[in-house]
């Protein structure tokens, strides 16, 4: 069994600190655009499976998960930097 260290999953955690910020960035931006354009009309579930689907095609990408563990230094691993940005 492998755990992370208290206090350390947002530095550590490659789909926090990468792809769920962008999915949830993407995701508003979709969602705010279509309830804009069309009103404020009621949201149903195609629509918001629609909105899921598109963030989701624009930000799970090969490039983003990359550049995920570049960005968390998982791989290649640098102690060095993950400690300093613990501290």
């Amino acid at each position: 069994m492998i755990t992370l260290p208290s206090h350390t999953s947002h530095v550590l955690q490659l789909l926090y600190a990468l792809c769920l910020k962008s999915f949830k960035t993407a995701f508003r931006k979709e969602s705010n655009g279509a309830m804009a354009k069309n009103n404020y009309i009621e949201l149903d579930k195609i629509m918001l499976t629609r909105w899921i689907d598109k963030a989701l095609n624009q930000t799970l990408t090969k490039k983003n998960i990359t550049s995920g563990f570049r960005t968390t230094e998982i791989w290649p691993l640098n102690p060095k930097v993950t400690d300093k940005k613990l501290n």
